[in-house]
């Protein structure tokens, strides 16, 4: 079988919509497009016409930032964007499953609520920095399971997944499920993107984001890595004329060599500002644990974990709380911000008088 058996049935044979056609140097009378620019727009490009259906420029300079080939890339709104379109295409209503790793990212569970699959859970093992159990993993499966989702820097815990494990899951599912590891802090760790693997993986499959090492959030910009059977159903399930004309333009200037170099500066800087906060956070009393962190972040234990919260609110600094989730009694992640910024948190922190004996 081919990997794209997967797919749900209707999806497979989905004829996608085929939009209005674009050519360079013509009239375009077939797209009910204004033939007036709007006034009061403040982006270089006129905004009466559609953008590209696919923006195969973007894709292509993507492409080349992630080393991969262009048809093995499909660009979306953002990596979340790319979660959705992956359970919708292979999940059926009420029939399919996902696996996931809890404490993780809680858009695979949305996601696949969303579409009506049901979501099995093998959760990380706390006492082992929140390491993947792939014994643990791999019996959660079930014959109907899809997708399993790993992110490799996990969020909230901050830790990389080993590539050997990943190895181990692609392996074991390599004719069941679509493993997809979700990267979207990758630049922040010391490993390499495991799309290196997709040769040899048919069921891999790799999400990216712009958000975090190229501070576009706001542009809402990522994409899907994977085989181009995979790339080419997804294609049809994505809406046309995904990404708007001033996304594109501001990513495409954001690849640029020297704006490249600029973000790799800042990713340096900002995983050098990572360690030194974790290295004052564990100075405080009010800190019970602080995990290693491959990520722009870092997961945080406190002692009393309401006082923090009150006393970080009143300072006007705002942290993630997941305290609620399960084995997460007590944490707090907190980004990495500027220099300023760390320095108004510690100092907070430090002004916390906690009894530890509680």
């Amino acid at each position: 079988m081919t990997i794209t058996n997967l797919a749900r049935p209707e999806i497979s044979c989905l004829y996608g919509y085929e939009s209005a056609g674009q050519m360079a140097n013509t009239v375009r009378l077939h797209a009910n497009e204004a033939s007036w620019s709007g006034s009061g727009t403040p982006f270089d490009q006129p905004m009466n016409r559609y953008p590209e259906i696919r923006p195969e420029a973007l894709r292509s300079r993507l492409a080349d930032w992630y080393s991969v080939p262009r048809e093995n890339l499909l660009v979306t709104r953002g990596s979340s964007e790319a979660i959705d379109l992956l359970i919708r295409t292979f999940c059926r209503c009420g029939q399919d499953s996902v696996t996931i790793t809890p404490p993780t990212f809680t858009m695979y569970q949305v996601y696949a609520d969303i579409q009506g699959a049901q979501v099995l859970k093998a959760p990380l093992v706390a006492d082992d920095d929140f390491s993947v159990d792939c014994e643990t993993l791999i019996a959660a499966c079930k014959t109907d399971t899809k997708l399993i989702f790993l992110c490799s820097p996990n969020n909230p815990t901050g830790r990389l997944i080993p590539r050997a494990t990943i190895l181990t899951i692609l392996e074991a599912r390599r004719d069941k499920s679509l493993v997809v590891v979700d990267e979207a802090y990758v630049e922040f760790s010391r490993s390499n993107s495991v799309a290196e693997l997709l040769d040899e993986y048919e069921n891999l499959i790799v999400l990216r984001t712009l958000s975090k090492a190229l501070a576009l959030a706001g542009a809402r910009c990522g994409c899907v890595v994977a085989r181009q059977e995979i790339i080419d159903l997804l294609d049809r399930v994505l809406a046309p004329y995904a990404l708007s004309t001033p996304v594109i333009g501001c990513v495409m200037n954001a690849l640029l060599p020297n704006r490249l170099a600029f973000a790799a500066k800042n990713i340096k800087a900002t995983v050098a500002a990572r360690d030194e906060l974790a290295e004052q956070l564990r100075k405080l009393p009010v800190v019970e644990r602080i995990w290693p962190s491959d990520a722009n972040f870092s997961l945080v234990r406190f002692h009393d974990v309401d006082v923090v919260r009150e006393a970080t609110a009143d300072a006007g600094i705002l942290l993630r709380h997941f305290s609620d989730e399960a084995g997460l009694s007590g944490c707090i992640r907190i980004t990495v911000g500027s220099a300023d910024e760390n320095d108004m948190l510690i100092n907070v922190l430090s002004n916390i008088s906690v009894n530890t004996n509680v």
